[in-house]
C-alpha cells in the first residue's frame, strides 16, 4: 500500500457485478485519506472501410452515435457512483476512456498507482459462457496491485472473511490489508490452513489422508497450525474478531468448501502462497479459487 494514501480503482460498467462491486466499495471502512478512482471503459468501435461512399457515410454516422450514447450512459454511470462513495465520506476521482477494458484497467492501475482494484466477476463485455469474466481474470492474473473480485450476493456489514493462511510472504500481506480496514466494525474472520499431504511426500504423490505417514501428517499439521496462529496472533493485534480452523487435503478445495460451509462473503487470499509456480504471476490455489468461488474474492499482492 502507498504510505500518503491508498488508492483504489473501481471499475463499473453498470452489470449485477459491477454494482455489487461499487456496494461492497462503500460499506467496507477503508484507511484515512483513501481516494477512490471510479473508472468506466467505453468499447472501441471499429469502423468499416472499402465500402461505397454512401454506406460509408452511414457506417461513419451510427458508429458516431453509438460512441456518443455509451459515452452519455458512463458518465451517468460514473456519476451515480461516485456521489454513492462521498455519502460514505470517500474522496472520488472519476473518468472514462475508450479501449479494450482490462488493457485500459491495467494501464490506469499502474499509472496512478493503485494499491487495490476492484471488479466485478462478470461484465465490461466479458463472454458470457465464462463463470469468471475474461477482463476480471486478466486483473487477477496480471495486475502489479491487489485485486478484488465482487460477487452477488454480497453483505458489506457484517461481512464473513475467510483468510487463507499459509506462513507465506503473500498470506502475511494479507493479513495486514485486513488489518488496515478497521475490521472490528464490520468483519468476522476465519483463517484456514490447510495441511496439503502431496507436500510431504516425494515428487508431489498424492494418497488419501489415511495413507499418509501418521509423522508427515503431523508434520503438516503442526505446520498449519503455526500458520493459524501467526495470522490470528497479527488480526487479534489491531481488534479484528477472528477464529482459526485447520483442514487436511488441497489447499484450493478446502479453501473454497470452508467458505461455502461458512456461507463467506469474501475470500482472502495471496496471490502466489507457499506452493507457487514462480513461472506464473497468480498460483494455481489463487486460480482455482478466483474461478470457483461462490462469494468475493480478494487477491492481494
Amino acid at each position: 500500500m502507498s504510505e500518503k494514501r491508498f488508492n483504489l480503482l473501481l471499475t463499473v460498467d453498470g452489470s449485477l457485478h459491477s454494482q455489487v462491486a461499487a456496494r461492497l466499495t462503500a460499506g467496507i471502512t477503508w484507511p484515512p485519506e483513501t481516494v477512490v478512482h471510479v473508472l468506466a471503459v467505453a468499447p472501441e468501435r471499429w469502423s468499416l472501410h472499402d465500402l461505397a461512399l454512401e454506406a460509408q457515410r452511414v457506417v461513419d454516422e451510427t458508429l458516431a452515435q453509438v460512441r456518443q450514447l455509451e459515452w452519455d450512459a458512463a458518465v451517468r454511470l460514473t456519476r451515480q457512483t461516485a456521489e454513492q462513495l462521498v455519502e460514505r465520506g470517500l474522496t472520488v476521482e472519476r473518468e472514462i476512456q475508450e479501449g479494450q477494458p482490462s488493457e485500459v484497467i491495467l494501464q490506469r492501475a499502474a499509472e496512478l498507482p493503485a494499491d487495490l482494484v476492484v471488479i466485478g466477476a462478470k461484465g465490461l463485455c466479458a463472454p458470457s459462457e465464462f463463470r469468471l469474466g475474461s477482463t476480471a481474470y486478466k486483473l487477477a492474473h496480471y495486475a502489479d496491485c491487489s485485486v478484488l473480485v465482487a460477487r452477488p450476493p454480497e453483505r458489506a456489514q457484517p461481512l464473513s472473511v475467510i483468510l487463507a493462511a499459509d506462513g507465506s510472504r503473500e498470506a502475511r500481506r494479507a493479513a495486514d490489508l485486513l488489518c488496515a480496514l478497521s475490521l472490528p466494525a464490520w468483519a468476522e474472520v476465519t483463517a484456514v490452513s490447510v495441511a496439503e499431504a502431496q507436500a510431504g511426500l516425494a515428487n508431489g504423490e498424492r494418497r488419501p489422508v489415511a495413507e499418509v505417514p501418521e509423522v508427515v501428517q503431523r508434520a503438516l499439521l503442526d505446520a498449519a497450525e503455526a500458520h493459524v496462529a501467526e495470522v490470528i496472533e497479527r488480526l487479534r493485534g489491531c481488534g479484528a474478531h477472528v477464529q482459526g480452523t485447520i483442514r487436511f487435503g488441497h489447499p484450493a478445495q478446502e479453501i473454497l468448501s470452508a467458505a461455502q460451509e461458512q456461507d463467506a462473503d469474501l475470500i482472502v487470499v495471496g496471490a502466489r502462497g507457499q506452493t507457487r509456480d514462480d513461472l506464473f504471476r497468480l498460483g494455481g490455489v489463487s486460480q482455482k479459487i478466483i474461478k470457483y468461488a461462490d462469494c468475493s474474492v480478494l487477491v492481494v499482492r
